[in-house]
Parts: C-alpha cells; sequence; structure tokens
C-alpha cells in the first residue's frame, strides 16, 4: 500500500487491478483483478517520471562517460544500486524497497556445473558470455567509475543481483519527441516501471494443430494468447497507458505478453520458463556453411565430381533464392528470419525454409527447390526432410539426459531454479524429438 499510494501522489492512475503477492505466477508477485474489466479499457496509467530510466543523466557527472558506453542491464543496475545506497533519503526509496534482492533463477548466478544442466550449447555459451560481461563490467566501473557502483564497490554479488532484477523488471519503451529534441525519451529506450512491473508474463500457447499426410508438414498451427492487458508507446503527456486486451472477471490475474520470443530469452533476461511456447526453437546450425559441411559429411557421395559440385551449386541457389524471397515478404518474421545466420527449428516441425530448400536441391541437383512457398516435393523433399531428422537424432543423443529422464525429475523436483532448468531442457528434446517423430525415413 505504502508503493500504491506513493505512486499514485506521483501521477500514477489506475483502476480495476491490485497488487497479488500470494499465488502469483513469478517469484511471488503479480497483478489481479479487483472487479469485472471491460476490454479496451485502461487498468493503469503510469508517467514515465514515475520509474527509473535509462538515462545517463541519472547517474554522477563523473561517471556518465564511462557509463555511456555500458550495457543497459548495467547502466538500470547502477541506478538501482545508487538509490538503494541513498536510503530513505532516494526520491525512489518506496519503489525500490519492494524490489527483490535477488532473482534466484537467473542464470547471471550459475556456476559452472550449474551452466552444464542447461544442456544445451547456444544458452550456455549466451550465459557465460553474460557473466563474463558482468565480471569486466564491474572490474571496470570499480576502477573507472566506481561511484557509479554505490555499495557494490567490493560487492561482485551485489553487483550482479542488481543486473538480474533488472533484467526480469525492465520495461523496452518506444518513445518520440514531439519537439524534436533529443532525449532520454527519444527513440527506443528501457525503465522500471513501479507497479507495471508487476505485470506477469502471458504468451501464446498451442492449443491445435493439423499436418499434412503426405509430406508430414504442419499446414496449420492453432495458436492462443494467454495475456489480457497491453501497453501503448509513450505518449506526448510522457504516460504510458496498460489497457485489457479482453474482458476480465474480477480475481482473475492480469498478464501482459513479454513477447514473442524463444524460451533461451525468457531463461537468460527473466530467470523463467513459458511451458507450450510455439516461439521456442531448436539451433541446428551456426550458420549455412555449417549446415553444407554437415550434409558433405554425412552424404559425401552427392559431393563428389562434377555432379557434386553442380549439386552445391543448386543447394547455395535455393538459400539465396528463399532468403531474398523471405526479405521481399514484408513481414517482420520473415525479415527475422532472413537476417539470422543460424538455421532452426520450431515445434509441430517447422524448419528454417533456407535450409529445407537447400537440402532439397542438394537431392534434385537442380534450382527448382527454391522458393519459399513450397514447390519442394517427392523425395528429395523426404530426403531433406530425413536429414533434419539426422541432426535433431545427433543433437538429442548428445544430450546427457532423456527427455524421459527430465519429464520424471520434474514431477518430483522442489528446487524453483532447478525446474526453470528442467523446463528448459524438456521444451528443446521435445521440439527436437517431434521433428524425428514428423521427418525421420522410418516414420
Amino acid at each position: 500500500q505504502t508503493l500504491v499510494g506513493w505512486c499514485v501522489e506521483r501521477g500514477a492512475r489506475g483502476s480495476g487491478l491490485t497488487v497479488a503477492i500470494e499465488g502469483a505466477n513469478e517469484g511471488g508477485r503479480g497483478l489481479e483483478a479487483t472487479r469485472d474489466v471491460a476490454a479496451g479499457e485502461c487498468v493503469l496509467a503510469t508517467p514515465l517520471t514515475l520509474g527509473i530510466v535509462d538515462d545517463e543523466d541519472g547517474h554522477p557527472e563523473s561517471a556518465r562517460g564511462v557509463m555511456r558506453d555500458a550495457p543497459w542491464g548495467v547502466r538500470l543496475a547502477c541506478r538501482v544500486l545508487q538509490e538503494t545506497k541513498l536510503g530513505e533519503a532516494s526520491e525512489y526509496a518506496p519503489y525500490v524497497a519492494t524490489l527483490p534482492n535477488r532473482v534466484a533463477t537467473s542464470p547471471i548466478h550459475y556456476d559452472a556445473q550449474t551452466i552444464a544442466e542447461v544442456q544445451y550449447p547456444p544458452a550456455m555459451s549466451e550465459i557465460r558470455e553474460m557473466q563474463d560481461a558482468c565480471r569486466s563490467w564491474h572490474e571496470k566501473l570499480r576502477e573507472k567509475a566506481p561511484e557509479a557502483l554505490g555499495d557494490a564497490f567490493f560487492d561482485y554479488e551485489a553487483f550482479a543481483n542488481a543486473v538480474g532484477v533488472v533484467h526480469s523488471r525492465t520495461y523496452g519503451v518506444a518513445g518520440d519527441d514531439a519537439s524534436g529534441e533529443q532525449s532520454a525519451t527519444v527513440g527506443y529506450f528501457r525503465a522500471l516501471l513501479p507497479l507495471a512491473d508487476m505485470l506477469n508474463h502471458g504468451g501464446d500457447v498451442v492449443v491445435g494443430r493439423e499436418r499434412d499426410q503426405v509430406t508430414g508438414a504442419t499446414t496449420d498451427l492453432q495458436i492462443r494468447a494467454t495475456d489480457n492487458i497491453a501497453w501503448s508507446v509513450l505518449g506526448d503527456d510522457g504516460v504510458i497507458h496498460f489497457a485489457a486486451t479482453r474482458d476480465l472477471v474480477d480475481g482473475e490475474e492480469a498478464l501482459m505478453s513479454y513477447g514473442e520470443r524463444s524460451n533461451d530469452h525468457f531463461l537468460i533476461y527473466y530467470g523463467f520458463t513459458p511451458e507450450n511456447n510455439p516461439h521456442d526453437d531448436v539451433v541446428l546450425f551456426s550458420n549455412f556453411e555449417h549446415a553444407m559441411v554437415w550434409h558433405s559429411v554425412a552424404h559425401p557421395e552427392l559431393w563428389e565430381g562434377d555432379d557434386g559440385a553442380i549439386r552445391e551449386k543448386a543447394a547455395n541457389a535455393a538459400y539465396d533464392s528463399v532468403t531474398k524471397a523471405l526479405e521481399a515478404d514484408g513481414s517482420p518474421d520473415a525479415k527475422l528470419a532472413a537476417a539470422e545466420p543460424r538455421m532452426k527449428i520450431l515445434s509441430a516441425g517447422r524448419v528454417d525454409a533456407r535450409l529445407l530448400s537447400a537440402y532439397a536441391s542438394m537431392f534434385a541437383g537442380t534450382e527448382a527447390s527454391g522458393a519459399t512457398d513450397g514447390p519442394i516435393q517427392g523425395d528429395e523433399l523426404k530426403f531433406a526432410q530425413a536429414d533434419i531428422a539426422a541432426r535433431c537424432e545427433q543433437l538429442l543423443a548428445g544430450m546427457p539426459t532423456t527427455l524421459a529422464d527430465d519429464v520424471s525429475a520434474l514431477q518430483t523436483c522442489t528446487d524453483d531454479a532447478q525446474r526453470v532448468r528442467l523446463q528448459y531442457r524438456i521444451s528443446k528434446k521435445c521440439i527436437l524429438a517431434e521433428t524425428i517423430d514428423m521427418f525421420s525415413l522410418s516414420k
């Protein structure tokens, strides 16, 4: 109630939601409806001045030059540490007092053994890189801007705790300044927003699917959104509005989507793993060259002599053709796929179209497999899919535990951080196992 009163005094407005501590989804925090709320109704209006903004002016003047080059997580973590050191003298004291000291499930705290328990090399590498960057910045700030660290100069754990906290609660805000003047609120920036940061994630879930009986490919994937609150860009009045996207009933938890992202992002930045996430993926190859080298090892007979050169040329042409088609598609998802060097699969047998077309062309020996709308068919498609399944089997076999092992362990696990890792591994292994089931020639 102290936080709510402080927010109201600073211009926050809202109706229909209350803070729910017991039973809330992630880490014991959340907001729930106190009455029936109609779709479109604004339930919370948060002035940007209420929050802690990623703005260099908020740091001690002597530290601003160094902070300008720091990652946003480091900059905001330092702001939290500085306000914490001020104690009751901080203008944000009622808010800072409600922030957790630590996100226990955050991978920023993993030791080497715990990182190994993730069992998925791309995420393991990203966790190590995040930890190395965190330590490096702590040392750099100790040397060049100690005043930015608050009371964490000698305490790396306190610094890492603050980074983990801001990673799990920060909003990315789209802002615009009608005056044309550059400021912290122009373009895209990060901010900690009191009350709003208690909204838990409500993501998309798969509720049904249909498959082509001949190719095994998914023809219709039914996805349902579970979020019921959406937020606006920063308005000219400096306020961010949160409104219901559908009707809520009294007592229902308010949920907001944190984005259509893979479970890697949710694990590394938020410290949790959504279940049944249709946007989770598995990296099969680091890039196209990696995929082609793997194929040459799996099928050396297709790479020999003049015929092999023709097949390779066809595969490269197919890859380029699909990439150009994705770029021309215009949709954000297509453009993102075209710009992503890694070759991935998603649930329900959704395979990177560039990879599938290239592999099919290696078997066909022509460029006929190059379009994105599915002209690849017949044996070349089946063989390409079988190669995808073979790569999935290889990756699955390289993981220390089986899918069945993880499902069994999850049923008896009581440690929150370990449960997150188990759920994460289960999701990756389910994607691999499902792809094998759909595309293996033996099926």
